[in-house]
């Protein structure tokens, strides 16, 4: 039901996981350096549209010509091929031959590149060509180009969307170098996906556990709650990502004490105080009334940050709680 934007991103992001399992990898240049990678394509919204996790050495579709980057990719555009669509990647997934594939399936392609790749042309590396800063090399084969830039350091571009840039020394009047568009265009669109991981780690439920099918599987889920509030977004809504979070949690919870009523409104199992929080009562109607038990802390002054002791308590629900004020605020007001 959901058409990604003209503008995609292929990228890889680490789920943080320190305890033992296989195919845990270290990138060091990431800010999460250690745990379960995640190859993913995202949208200019930031809606992960496909995902594929790292298992291990996979090669379903490689053979001496594809890498194993290159099946990667190929597995993660398999639903928008045909389409017309813009991919931004960054080195570790560009190569010539992925480009002339890629183009097959009518996908356009703009993405940095490693000067050692095949294909890519002998003459513009860096043993053979001196840059000085502000330079531009171009060089063109069929319908791909690659652009050699020369800032602080070594910049290669690969390409099949854009005109190629002319030949020369670009530099500003304070001796800045002058970013091609290409170079202005790919950081506009490459960041989607790091935007998706940041954005899903906002409101994160996953917790430390040595578990990585736990990690995985809240990451995951994550991941799909920021999809609904993306298409929730994408439909004009106007809710931020923590409200769409509390009331999707008050939702769950209020369906699953639903479902835990039998025909006979008899509860199954240990009866939930979560439930019971988060349900507005009419206190006439209620079986909720005041106790006498232990000495405890008032719930309704725990959570106003006061520390407050009661004797009483809900003869029910066995919530300590004040009997004046805290009683009535606690089964009369709506709690997130």
């Amino acid at each position: 039901l959901y058409n990604p934007s003209e503008h995609l991103a292929v990228d890889e992001v680490i789920v943080l996981f320190k305890g033992r399992v296989v195919f845990r990898q270290y990138i060091p240049k990431k800010h999460k350096r250690i745990g379960i990678k995640i190859y993913k394509l995202c949208d200019s919204l930031s809606y992960t549209y496909d995902m594929t996790v790292y298992l291990g050495k996979q090669r379903q579709l490689a053979t001496k010509e594809i890498t194993s980057t290159h099946d990667i990719v190929l597995q993660l555009i398999r639903r928008v091929e045909g389409s017309g669509h813009k991919l931004y990647m960054d080195s570790y997934f560009s190569s010539p031959a992925l480009y002339d594939n890629l183009l097959e399936h009518k996908i356009n392609l703009c993405g940095t590149v490693r000067n050692d790749r095949r294909g890519i042309p002998q003459e513009i590396r860096p043993k053979s060509m001196k840059l000085k800063k502000g330079d531009i090399v171009t060089r063109v084969k069929g319908n791909i180009s690659v652009v050699h830039w020369k800032d602080k350091r070594d910049v290669y571009v690969l390409m099949n969307m854009h005109p190629p840039p002319l030949d020369g020394n670009f530099r500003d009047e304070s001796g800045r170098a002058i970013k091609p568009h290409v170079i202005e265009d790919y950081n506009a669109h490459t960041g989607f996906v790091d935007k998706s991981d940041r954005m899903v780690n906002s409101y994160g439920i996953a917790r430390r556990t040595w578990k990585w099918t736990k990690k995985l599987f809240f990451h995951l889920l994550d991941m799909t709650i920021l999809n609904a509030y993306l298409l929730h977004k994408s439909c004009d809504g106007k809710m931020t990502h923590k409200k769409f979070h509390e009331i999707l949690v008050r939702d769950l919870i209020l369906q699953s004490r639903e479902a835990n009523i039998t025909v006979s409104g008899v509860s199954r199992g240990r009866p939930s105080s979560s439930g019971a929080q988060l349900t507005q009562l009419e206190v006439k109607h209620s079986k909720q009334w005041p106790a006498k038990g232990k000495q405890r802390r008032c719930r309704v002054c725990s959570i106003n940050k006061k520390s407050r002791s009661t004797l009483f308590c809900c003869k029910m629900c066995d919530v300590a709680l004040c009997v004046v004020d805290c009683f009535e605020k606690w089964y009369t007001c709506v709690r997130v």
